[in-house]
C-alpha cells in the first residue's frame, strides 16, 4: 500500500506539472501571437488625419460661462463642462502606430540640453524661478519656496525618464508650498511627495486628492475646487480650470479633479499644469490682469489626433500666452520623459522657428533649460 500511495502521489504531481507547463506555454503562445498582430498593426495601420483649424474654431466657440459650471456628476466623476472630452477615433495601438518625429538635421540638441544644478542657490534670500524639468518648477518668492508638480523619481509608472536628474532635497528650505495640478504619475510623483513631506511641506491639491497625499505622510493639505483659493505666508494660490483628465492605477477615470494655478505675491505667476488649448486662457487673462510669468506646457503633443484635447502644441503655446496677456512666457513639459511622438527637445526647436517668423515674441519668450533658473523681482 505505501508503494501504491507514493505512486499515485507522483502521478498527481506529474499531472499538475504537465498542466502548469501547458498553461504557461499557452500563455506565451497567445502573448507571442498578440505581439505579432500588434507589430503588423503598427506597421500597416493608416495614419489618422486631424484638422487643426476646425479644432481651433470649436475651442473658440465655447461659452466662457461654462468655466464656472458644475464640474462633477455622480457616477461619472469630474469633467470639463465647456467641452467634455469626446471619444477619439483610434486607440493606444494607433497611437503607437503613428510615426515618431525625428530631430531635423539642423537641430543642435546641445543648445537645449539640461544643465547641472545642486539647488544650493535656494538658500539665498532672493526671488528666483527655476526649471527642474517636465512640469517641475522651484520658485523662491517673498520668503516662500514653491514647487510645482515635483517629479524626480525617474519613472512615471512604467515609463522611464530619458534624462537623469539629481535633486538634493536637503537643499530645499523647510515648509515649502507644493502645488499638484492633477493625478497623473508624471505630475503627482509619490516618491517626490514623500521626500517633501520630510521637508514639512504644505500641499495644495485639487478635489479628491487630499486622502492620497495624507496617505503619503502629509499633515498640511489644502484641497480646492476650481476658483477657490488659499493664502499662505501672504501669497495667494487659486486653483483654476484646465482642460485635462485624471486617472491612476486602480482608480476610476476622473475620480479626482485637475487644474492650473495662479500664484499671487510680489510677482503674479500662472502655472498651467497639463492642459489643452481652451477658452480658460482668455478668461484668466481678463480676470487676473498683469500676469508676470506664464509657465505653460508644450510637450507630448504629437500625434495631434490623440493629444490635441489634453496638450498644447507650439502654436497653441503662443496663443495661450497671448490670451493670458503675460509679460513673459516660459515653456515646460519637455526635456525629461518622452510621452508623445516628438523628441524630448523638439518643442524648443519648433519654438525657435516660430519666433523667427514672429519676432514680436523675442522679448516675451524666456526658455529655461532643465536645471536653469533666473532671478525675478
Amino acid at each position: 500500500m505505501p508503494l501504491n500511495s507514493a505512486s499515485q502521489s507522483d502521478d498527481g504531481q506529474i499531472s499538475r506539472s504537465f498542466r502548469y507547463r501547458s498553461f504557461v506555454g499557452l500563455f506565451f503562445a497567445i502573448a507571442a501571437l498578440l505581439g505579432v498582430a500588434g507589430s503588423l498593426y503598427v506597421a500597416y495601420a493608416p495614419q489618422i488625419a486631424f484638422d487643426e483649424a476646425t479644432w481651433r474654431k470649436q475651442v473658440l466657440a465655447q461659452d466662457r460661462k461654462l468655466l464656472y459650471a458644475p464640474n462633477y456628476r455622480d457616477g461619472a466623476g469630474f469633467f470639463n463642462p465647456w467641452m467634455p472630452d469626446r471619444p477619439r477615433h483610434g486607440s493606444i495601438l494607433q497611437f503607437h502606430a503613428s510615426a515618431r518625429i525625428k530631430n531635423p538635421p539642423d537641430m543642435d540638441e546641445s543648445k537645449y540640453a539640461a544643465v547641472p544644478n545642486d539647488y544650493a542657490y535656494l538658500a539665498d534670500a532672493g526671488n528666483t524661478l527655476g526649471f527642474a524639468g517636465h512640469a517641475s518648477f522651484i520658485i523662491r518668492m517673498d520668503g516662500s519656496t514653491i514647487l510645482t508638480d515635483p517629479y524626480f523619481s525617474g519613472r512615471a509608472l512604467i515609463i522611464r525618464d530619458s534624462v537623469t536628474r539629481s535633486v538634493n532635497f536637503s537643499s530645499i528650505p523647510l515648509h515649502p508650498v507644493v502645488l499638484i495640478s492633477h493625478n497623473h504619475y508624471d505630475h503627482l510623483d509619490s516618491w517626490s511627495v514623500s521626500r517633501l513631506v520630510e521637508r514639512q511641506a504644505v500641499f495644495i491639491v485639487p478635489l479628491g486628492l487630499k486622502g492620497f497625499i495624507t496617505s503619503l505622510g502629509a499633515t498640511q493639505v489644502h484641497e480646492l475646487d476650481w476658483w477657490q483659493d488659499v493664502t499662505i505666508n501672504k501669497i495667494r494660490y487659486t486653483l483654476l480650470p484646465a482642460q485635462h483628465w485624471s486617472r491612476r492605477l486602480w482608480q476610476s477615470h476622473n475620480s479626482t479633479l485637475w487644474g492650473s494655478f495662479m500664484i499671487e505675491g510680489s510677482s503674479k505667476i500662472f502655472f498651467s499644469g497639463d492642459t489643452g488649448y481652451f477658452i480658460g486662457f482668455k478668461e484668466f487673462g481678463d480676470r487676473f490682469p498683469g500676469i508676470d510669468y506664464a509657465l505653460i506646457g508644450v510637450g507630448a503633443y504629437e500625434p495631434r489626433w490623440f493629444m490635441h484635447y489634453a496638450h498644447l502644441n507650439v502654436e497653441e503655446f503662443f496663443l495661450a500666452a497671448d490670451d493670458l496677456k503675460a509679460r513673459v512666457a516660459i515653456p515646460m513639459h519637455f526635456g525629461i520623459i518622452r510621452l508623445g511622438r516628438e523628441p524630448l527637445l523638439y518643442p524648443l526647436y519648433e519654438m525657435d522657428n516660430y519666433v523667427k517668423k514672429h519676432p514680436e515674441w523675442q522679448e516675451k519668450l524666456k526658455v529655461l533649460r532643465v536645471g536653469q533658473y533666473m532671478e525675478i523681482p
